[in-house]
């Protein structure tokens, strides 16, 4: 690195890419939180909350260290997640593993356990909970229509607690993922 390099990541948090640094470092928490979500797939073993805090501990690491793994209120938010992940162990085998990914990501956002990270930390579930059936890991919202379009489907899931509109959104995603990976080969 030179001087001018570090000059601009000192004076202006921004790489000479035009990066800020905490995009940068945040993106390097997501890819670690990635590789061990991709791990704990090839392991297909049951969920827990230890599993859940090191997927948040990891996509936020860097950024927000002291935050990293940590519930919002520990006391009340404990006794959900473990409702949560009785729910999980419970229908992982029953339910469609698309539907199953769906749902909780749903029952996870309701709860909103963590101060920063509940975003990053879902996703990597609901992939957590497909890749282990064998489909691939699919992008939620890749652009500003459908990021629109998930707020709304997300919303009625949580507000009118109906998880069809969810379920049918995430199903798009992964048969469309699929299609393209078939495509491909």
């Amino acid at each position: 690195m030179n001087n001018y390099e570090t000059a601009s990541i000192l004076n202006k948090g921004m790489t000479v890419y035009g990066e800020s640094v905490k995009d940068v470092l945040a993106a390097i928490d997501l890819n670690e939180a990635y590789d061990y979500m991709m791990d704990l797939a090839s392991r297909k073993q049951p969920l827990n909350q230890s599993i859940i805090r090191d997927l948040n501990r990891l996509s936020i690491a860097k950024t927000h260290p002291d935050w990293a793994g940590v519930y919002r209120e520990p006391f009340e938010i404990e006794a959900a997640m473990g409702d949560l992940v009785d729910w999980a162990n419970e229908n992982r085998d029953r339910l469609h593993r698309v539907q199953y990914a769906a749902d909780l990501y749903l029952k996870f956002v309701s709860i909103h356990p963590f101060r920063d990270g509940n975003g990053r930390t879902v996703r990597l579930l609901m992939n957590l909970a497909l890749t282990e059936a064998g489909y691939p890991v699919i992008n939620v919202f890749p652009d500003e229509k459908s990021r629109n379009e998930y707020m709304d489907v997300l919303a009625t899931g949580r507000c009118e607690k109906k998880s069809q509109p969810f379920e049918d959104l995430i199903g798009k995603y992964a048969e469309k993922t699929l299609l393209k990976r078939i495509k491909i080969l």
